[in-house]
């Protein structure tokens, strides 16, 4: 409403210079240039032979203008102050996440912990537009690690998401919540202090179609998440265990056996590895063995298996992993 009511200000107030302007070239050379460069001055004016329809149309268009500020002012304090500094296009400050919520394109401008809700906003904090919020609340108990990967169709609890959007004062305000149906994948990296870094990916294959992926810093993280994982080693001891390859678990295994292997090895030489038969284990539990088929661009570990005639591809983020195994290939 308050963009209507400027814009249609503007339009007359354009609209009414030029019929002035118009309706004084008659006048003396003067009079005539001084409707031409600054008609709004003329309303000041009595008996000059300016045209009065043309004023009040002016007047009009101020009128609903300044109408259409003062509602600016009062429900987006933000935004008007923006236009007052000469800010035109409306600018969003991207917290890496993004995507789409009901087919329209969703860039939340905040991410925070409200309770044990995960909340992505975008709009100022006192007018909202769309938010989608991860509720744990359905969870029983708190996550056994800070990883969580879900496919539809998996026993529960699972958290629900909450999708809301406004659009504007004329359209009713929607409200979704879902409770299966959905891909989520959600990593908590602890940081510094009381900062967990949050990677993100979720899918819900609804009509129209919502999908957010990326990751955001958050400055606390609740008590419920979970205990912490072992302390990440620092440079020199990950570069040490990239060197070396440790024994097999079970010395009576039958051969070939399978060793551990760090991610940091594998990411760092590749080459060496391609081919090769690897078990993968997520932090969330699930395992997987297929032939590594290469490092993607994006720094996925790509693991393929072969079913019948098809090949089915999966890509991991080195966060996601929690243990890897890769069985040589023996000489002979």
């Amino acid at each position: 409403m308050p963009a209507l009511l400027i814009l249609s200000g503007v339009f007359l107030i354009v609209l009414g210079w030029i019929w002035v302007a118009i309706a004084a070239r008659h006048l003396p050379i003067a009079r005539f240039l001084l409707a031409l460069l600054a008609a709004p001055l003329t309303l000041v004016l009595r008996g000059r032979g300016y045209s009065r329809p043309a004023r009040l149309l002016i007047l009009l268009g101020l009128l609903l203008a300044l109408a259409g500020a003062a509602l600016l002012h009062r429900e987006e304090p933000e935004r008007f102050s923006q236009l007052l500094a000469g800010q035109w296009a409306a600018t969003t400050e991207s917290i890496g996440i993004e995507g789409e919520l009901m087919g329209q394109p969703f860039r939340p401008e905040r991410a925070l912990w409200r309770g044990n809700d995960l909340v992505f906003e975008e709009g100022p904090p006192d007018r909202v537009r769309r938010s989608l919020a991860i509720r744990f609340d359905p969870v029983s108990q708190p996550l056994a690690s800070r990883a969580l990967d879900r496919l539809p169709g998996d026993a529960g609890p699972w958290p629900e998401l909450l999708l809301q959007w406004h659009t504007g004062a004329l359209s009713q305000p929607g409200l979704l919540r879902v409770t299966d149906d959905y891909t989520l994948s959600l990593d908590f990296i602890p940081l510094a202090g009381q900062s967990v870094q949050v990677f993100l990916r979720l899918h819900l294959p609804t009509r129209p179609a919502t999908l957010l992926s990326g990751e955001v810093i958050l400055a606390t993280t609740p008590q419920w998440l979970g205990n912490p994982p072992p302390p990440v080693s620092r440079p020199a001891e990950q570069a040490a265990a990239a060197s070396t390859v440790a024994p097999a678990r079970d010395p009576q295994a039958a051969a070939p056996q399978w060793q551990d292997m760090s991610v940091l090895a594998l990411l760092d030489e590749p080459a060496f590895f391609v081919g090769q038969q690897i078990r993968l284990r997520t932090h969330a539990g699930r395992s997987y063995e297929g032939r590594l088929q290469a490092i993607s661009p994006e720094r996925r570990i790509v693991l393929t298996q072969n079913s019948g005639v098809n090949q089915v591809d999966y890509h991991f983020r080195p966060a996601d992993v929690a243990e890897l195994q890769v069985r040589y290939r023996r000489s002979r």
